[in-house]
């Protein structure tokens, strides 16, 4: 197997960045999700609530600072003065950046691989299905072909990879909600894809991973099982 592609996520329920190289910790990808929307109650919101943050994308700029690229091209950098009211007429309410704390350990990298790609895409063939609507912080392709199912991953709860000197212990399948439904710069609008998830796949879709040692991870770097 090896790394296909690598995404961060600077701010909670926006569009993220493809990356080469990435450090890994115990919390995940450097800067994955360490900016979060608030909206006016004064709690943490998410896509679920204001579809139109799908549409605004984040590139990092410096430790938990991110730039955000809205629909129309518009940038601005989060620590700006008026970062929260261009967001807020960007989604159409009024929301503010905060710092967000790290992920918790047992799901610190979201991991998905080619195949489950390809599978969905084959089983919805008139949907758009784009690595955008699912958000995963790891792409492995070349996986090996066990006989199993077309969804690999679903099968590496409790094993142990290797990608260098990053080593991962798999936790747990991915439950997925009304966020890979919505639109992204280069998905439409889709329920199909949530329902099909839903009645097919017992509503899991990719698999969360735990770091059991930190290390550096780049695309096409190869990935090999330790038990």
């Amino acid at each position: 197997m090896r790394v296909d592609q690598l995404w961060r996520y600077p701010v909670k329920s926006v569009g993220g960045e493809p990356l080469t190289v990435v450090g890994v910790g115990a919390s995940g990808i450097d800067g994955d999700r360490r900016i979060a929307v608030r909206d006016e109650r004064d709690e943490v919101t998410w896509a679920g609530a204001l579809p139109a943050l799908m549409r605004v994308r984040a590139v990092t700029v410096g430790s938990g600072v991110a730039e955000l690229i809205l629909p129309d091209g518009e940038r601005f950098r989060s620590d700006a003065p008026d970062a929260g009211g261009r967001l807020s007429t960007a989604v159409g309410a009024d929301v503010t950046l905060v710092e967000h704390g790290p992920h918790r350990p047992e799901g610190a990298l979201h991991v998905m691989t080619t195949t489950t790609l390809r599978t969905l895409a084959s089983a919805l063939p008139d949907s758009a299905v784009d690595v955008s609507r699912f958000r995963p912080n790891l792409v492995l392709d070349e996986v090996p072909d066990d006989g199993a199912t077309g969804y690999p991953e679903h099968g590496w709860i409790g094993r142990v990879m290797a990608i260098g000197t990053l080593r991962l212990r798999f936790t747990e399948p991915c439950d997925r909600c009304v966020m890979i439904t919505k639109e992204t710069p280069t998905v439409p609008h889709d329920r199909a894809v949530l329902r099909w998830v839903a009645r097919e796949l017992g509503n899991a879709l990719g698999v969360y991973a735990a770091v059991e040692a930190p290390g550096q991870v780049g695309v096409g770097d190869r990935a090999r099982w330790l038990d």
